[in-house]
Parts: C-alpha cells; sequence; structure tokens
C-alpha cells in the first residue's frame, strides 16, 4: 500500500485510541518488567504513570477503546512473563485502579490539568496520585493478590507489601508523570532547533548538570544510608537553571541510578527486599525528585511574572507598543552603542483625532488608536523602534537605514493609512490620515535624542501647518 492511500485510510477513534494504548502500555509494562531486581519487585514500574498522562495530554484517547487497549497490554505483558491468568487479571486491575481513581478526582475537583506547572495546579496532582490513585491500588492489591494461589504476597506480610506498592507506584509517577506531561510540542521542538543554531552557552550554563553527575558517581561510591542526600543541592542548582522537561529528565536519571546504588548496598548487606527498608529509600527518593520539581515551577512562574510586569511597565497598555520611558532608554542605549550608522526619526500624529473623540466617544478612539498601530507596526523591521508619546503621538526610530529607504518607508505608511478604512462595531467604517515629520542622521551625533525628536517634530509640525497628511524632511 502506498503512503498516500495510508493517508488516505482513516481509522475511527476508538480503534486509534486502542492502538495508541495498547502500545504505550506494553512497552512500558515490558520496561518495568526487566527492571525487576528479584521475582517481583519493580525498580521502576511506568505503565500507570504514563497511562495517566497520556489520558491528561491527550484527552482524546481517554476512551473505551483506549481503556480496552491498555487492559488488554497489562494482561498481555504479564502473561508473557509467565504469571497465571488469575493472578494477571487482579495485577491489572490493580494497576487501572490507580489511573482510574486518579482521574475520578481530577475531575471531581476541577483541577485544570492543562495549567499543571501554575500555582498549586501540581501539588494538587501531587495530592491526587500520591494520596488517592496509588493509596486505593495498593490496597486494592493488598486485600486481594494474597488470596490468589501461586501470589508473590502474603497475609503475613500485608502492611509491608502495602507500603512497597504504595510508595514504589509514589516514585513511579513522581517520574513519569511530569515527564510526559512537560514533554515539549512540535512547535516547540522546532523552536529550540531553529534557537539552538543560533545560540551558544556558556560553560557555566552545563556546571548544574555536570555538578549532578558528579554527585550520583559519588552515590556510587561512597554509597550508605546518607547517599540520598548527596545530589540535593545539584538538583536545586539545576531547578534554578533549566527548563521544566529538563528537569524532569535530570530527574528521572538520579533517582533512577540513586535507587539501584542503594538497592544494591541493602541487598549486598543481606537486607530482606521486601522489607521496610525499601520503604524508607522510596519515600526518600520521592521526595528528592518532588522538591526540585516544586522549585523549577515556582521559579519558572517567578521569571514569567517578571517578564509580564517588565513588559507591561515598558509598554502601553492600549497600543502595546512602547512608552516614552523605554524608548527613549533603548534608543540613547543604541546611539550611544553605535560607531557611524545612519538612522532615521520619524513623528507621526493622526490628523483631527480629537474631533474623532469628540464625534465618535473615545471608546472608538482607543480602536483607531490600535488599529493604526497595527498598519505601521506591519511597515516596520524587527529592529526598529516604535512608541507612543503622547495622545494621538507616537515616534518610530528606524536603524542603520539610508534617507531613500527612511523617506519611502514614511511615504508608505502614510499612503496606507489613508486608504485602509478603519472597522468599528456601532459605526460606519472611519477614514484617517497621519502627518510626519522625519529627520535623518549619522551616528554618534553631539546633539541628544530630544534634540533629535525635537527637530522631527517641527518637521510634523509644517506638515499639519501645510495641510496635513503629508511627509516633510526637517531641514
Amino acid at each position: 500500500m502506498r503512503l498516500t492511500e495510508l493517508k488516505q485510510l482513516q481509522i475511527d477513534p476508538e480503534t486509534h485510541a486502542y492502538l495508541v494504548i495498547s502500545f504505550v502500555v506494553l512497552i512500558c509494562c515490558l520496561i518495568g518488567i526487566a527492571t525487576r531486581p528479584t521475582s517481583y519487585l519493580a525498580l521502576l514500574w511506568p505503565a500507570n504513570a504514563a497511562l495517566l498522562a497520556v489520558f491528561l495530554r491527550f484527552p482524546h484517547l481517554n476512551l473505551k477503546g483506549g481503556w480496552l487497549g491498555a487492559f488488554c497490554a497489562y494482561l498481555f505483558a504479564d502473561l508473557l512473563t509467565g504469571n497465571q491468568l488469575t493472578l494477571t487479571l487482579f495485577l491489572t486491575l490493580a494497576n487501572l485502579i490507580s489511573v482510574i481513581v486518579s482521574l475520578f478526582f481530577i475531575r471531581y475537583f476541577n483541577i485544570n490539568y492543562k495549567y499543571y506547572n501554575t500555582g498549586f495546579t501540581f501539588i494538587h496532582l501531587f495530592g491526587i496520585f500520591a494520596f488517592a490513585g496509588c493509596l486505593a491500588s495498593a490496597a486494592f492489591a493488598v486485600f486481594t493478590l494474597p488470596n490468589i494461589p501461586g501470589s508473590f504476597m502474603t497475609k503475613e506480610q500485608l502492611w509491608v507489601d502495602f507500603g512497597l506498592w504504595w510508595t514504589g507506584e509514589m516514585v513511579n509517577y513522581i517520574l513519569i508523570l511530569p515527564l510526559i506531561l512537560a514533554f515539549p510540542r512540535h512547535k516547540e521542538i522546532r523552536h529550540f532547533i531553529y534557537n539552538r543554531r543560533h545560540k551558544s552557552y556558556r560553560l557555566t550554563y552545563y556546571l548544574p548538570i555536570l555538578s549532578v553527575m558528579l554527585c550520583v558517581l559519588l552515590t556510587h561510591i561512597f554509597v550508605g544510608p546518607g547517599a540520598m542526600l548527596y545530589p540535593l543541592a545539584a538538583l536545586i542548582w539545576v531547578a534554578l537553571t533549566y527548563r521544566l522537561f529538563s528537569v524532569t529528565m535530570i530527574n528521572v536519571f538520579v533517582v533512577l541510578l540513586s535507587y539501584h546504588s542503594l538497592a544494591q548496598y541493602y541487598l549486598a548487606q543481606n537486607e530482606i527486599a521486601n522489607s521496610s527498608t525499601f520503604i524508607s529509600i522510596r519515600i526518600g527518593l520521592f521526595m528528592l525528585a518532588l522538591s526540585p520539581l516544586i522549585l523549577c515551577i515556582i521559579s519558572q512562574n517567578r521569571n514569567e511574572l517578571f517578564k509580564r510586569v517588565l513588559y507591561l511597565a515598558n509598554h502601553d497598555s492600549l497600543t502595546r507598543t512602547m512608552n516614552r520611558h523605554f524608548f527613549f532608554q533603548e534608543a540613547e542605549l543604541r546611539l550611544k552603542q553605535a560607531k557611524k550608522l545612519s538612522f532615521s526619526v520619524i513623528m507621526l500624529d493622526i490628523d483631527h483625532f480629537k474631533r474623532l473623540n469628540d464625534q465618535y466617544g473615545h471608546h472608538a478612539g482607543d480602536g483607531v488608536l490600535q488599529q493604526f498601530v497595527e498598519l505601521v507596526r506591519c511597515n516596520l523591521r524587527s529592529n526598529d523602534l516604535f512608541a507612543r508619546i503622547g495622545g494621538e503621538e507616537f515616534v518610530i526610530l528606524l536603524w542603520d537605514i539610508d534617507p531613500g529607504e527612511a523617506q519611502y518607508i514614511a511615504e508608505r505608511i502614510r499612503d496606507l493609512v489613508q486608504k485602509t478604512p478603519i472597522y468599528q462595531a456601532a459605526t460606519k467604517p472611519l477614514h484617517i490620515t497621519v502627518s510626519l515629520g522625519i529627520l535623518h542622521r549619522e551616528a554618534p551625533q553631539t546633539q541628544n535624542l530630544q534634540y533629535l525628536i525635537n527637530q522631527a517634530d517641527q518637521a510634523l509640525y509644517r506638515a499639519k501647518h501645510l495641510g496635513r497628511n503629508q511627509v516633510v524632511l526637517a531641514s
């Protein structure tokens, strides 16, 4: 069958969900089975956390077909390793209960899991899967599996088995769930690859990950009860340096290697594999992984909030152009750093704007300003500066440009504003014009920026005096 025919082949949503979920769960189950250091104690069982994360991130897969695919994958993976059908059936139910209960409480408390990395959403998710999903799964397992012939669980060690199952699931969820939820989308991956070609990092950028690797190595060499704390400081450094997805990957690396080192150490000390020692280790690893995730989310939220506040402080709230203070700051910095570049300053003023406000109201005037700004911005380059300095007056700094091109841009803006109607919801389309004064200079200059703007402003007033809707070059 050709590729074009495959693309035209339509699969119903239930079948699509079945195929995708069964494949994901089967691969995760086989990974978990491959990490069993003893006959039943898996070092990592990612299937349950992966299933919940996929259902959260891709709700269109949360269908009957998806659940059937997960059920079949659990059964097939466990039967493949030689378990009895009855035991396999109850193990599958215990695994699914973890996901079912977690999804129920997420919907019950109306948690917007799409914004897991904002506010306290991640803490709420952590509470649900740790104290609801994992707890329910462990309770179901210890109350059913010891009664099945050939089970690895016994009634004599009921609480130990409960603790091992519960804490093991908690570690699985804290590693796998954030990893899948934070995995970059297609657009983000393309943006990252594109930016990486143009961006270079200093050596200090890689120091946190190098420190993590060193700490994990020390955990393996000097293994003991305190080895779990070796990577803590390095993980804090990582959380304050890298993005959330990078932190989740580093978390998986640290926790799995630390768990392997500690497990080998205690097994060599003739400790029983299903003893409270491993419960303590898993709780410690869970807290070790949770700390950098929370710190990273707090740090990212703080940085995003700072960027938002800084943007609002430097831009006009109505038109989203630069405000006067930010424009002067950026323009003076360019003039100070420039060696010998030509630039142009353009002053713009919408003609008869006060009359428009009086006739149609200030709300209509605000809409005119916003649409006018979009018209102007479409005719500027990415390195040009554009600011609102008051009312209907704007200023543009065209950087590294010859006089002819600057004159052409100014005339193009004037012509476009004249020909483009401004549409308002409650009124008929409005037609406006704009007057422009332009000044061209070579940098650096002895005059300051305010003097240059005053010269362009005088040219603007001459344009107004000569009849408006024209461009006047400053003498």
